[in-house]
């Protein structure tokens, strides 16, 4: 199984869809999320390929055959102080900066790289950003050449320094969930497809917040256990995921957040980059809040090109990339020639 180094020692399990036909091909390079690991995103593998782009999917730390997170590392997860998360999230993007400039450089890979970053992964895939004004000149060099966009896909608010707004529901605050239902009905709700009302409202009143569309399936509904075991891994979400989709999270966050999008040294550094970032219209409620936020921050912000892009998954729930990979290809592909 390939697996990439850094001088640090810490090591990164990938997995890579292999060499296309045609030269000058496209590379995403995907982060996955809380839970759901790099075989969450294994669909895309052949149908990237066949369609001549070249897709890696990462293992991040705590994940299966990547480097776990030092006892020091995960005391600050659980306890911080802010000074040490703020570090300990940019050195987290730092390393990942590093990986995708060693895999560029071992794998040869054309100026054509997208950096995707899914779910809880955005807050992994925004420190990379924000972390390239720490990087070696040759490494922001050649980032800053390769990379052409960032793909933000799916962010909930809570890990984007966003808190959730007053009354809203989550299974991990519903005080009315016993703490060990709350897994099973996280996953039930998660996975849901939810139909929401008029969301050019951008009004909290327009979702649904809470209740599956009865006439879908919910994602891996079906799916035999063993199958299931092989998309996630359930003890990094208590060991550091989980930290990070909670309050004393928020400030550090949105402080992290902030650089990677608006930070004028970070943005020259990317000189080539586009941002995108495309939502599921049947997603949680969290996720398409986060989407209305940073769409009314970019719009105050006033710059000459915007911080963030906007496209919606129309009909898609949070896992696109399972239940209809060659659509999830598609709205790649629309980011990466837009």
């Amino acid at each position: 199984m390939p697996t990439f180094t850094l001088p640090s020692q810490i090591k990164f399990y990938y997995e890579d869809s292999g060499v296309p036909s045609k030269a000058d091909y496209t590379t995403f390079f995907i982060i996955h999320g809380h839970t759901y690991h790099s075989g969450l995103f294994k669909p895309l593998l052949p149908i990237g390929l066949a369609r001549n782009h070249r897709v890696l999917l990462v293992n991040r730390r705590d994940y299966p055959q990547s480097t776990p997170y030092t006892d020091k590392e995960l005391k600050v997860f659980a306890e911080g102080p802010d000074p040490a998360r703020y570090d300990q999230l940019i050195n987290d993007g730092h390393d990942l900066a590093l990986l995708l400039d060693g895999l560029i450089q071992s794998l040869s890979l054309p100026q054509n790289v997208a950096i995707v970053s899914w779910s809880l992964g955005n807050i992994f895939g925004l420190p990379l950003l924000a972390s390239i004004t720490t990087l070696p000149a040759d490494t922001q060099a050649r980032l800053g050449s390769f990379v052409k966009r960032t793909i933000l896909w799916d962010a909930p608010c809570e890990p984007m320094g966003i808190p959730f707004p007053e009354g809203t529901y989550h299974p991990f605050t519903d005080k009315d969930t016993p703490d060990e239902q709350r897994g099973v009905v996280f996953a039930q709700w998660l996975t849901s497809y939810f139909p929401h009302g008029d969301l050019s409202t951008r009004q909290l009143s327009s979702l649904n917040q809470r209740d599956h569309d009865s006439t879908k399936k919910r994602s891996f509904e079906g799916l035999p256990q063993e199958e299931l075991f092989q998309i996630i891994d359930l003890l990094p979400g208590t060991r550091c995921d989980t930290h990070l989709c909670s309050p004393p999270y928020l400030g550090v966050e949105k402080q992290v957040v902030h650089k990677a999008l608006y930070d004028p040294d970070v943005r020259a550094a990317w000189k080539n980059l586009k941002v995108w970032e495309m939502v599921g219209d049947q997603n949680p409620w969290n996720i398409i809040y986060c989407w209305w936020v940073w769409e009314a921050e970019v719009k105050a912000a006033k710059t000459a090109e915007p911080a963030i892009n906007f496209t919606v998954n129309k009909g898609s729930n949070h896992f696109l990339m399972w239940d209809n990979p060659e659509g999830c290809m598609d709205k790649l592909e629309y980011c990466w020639k837009n």
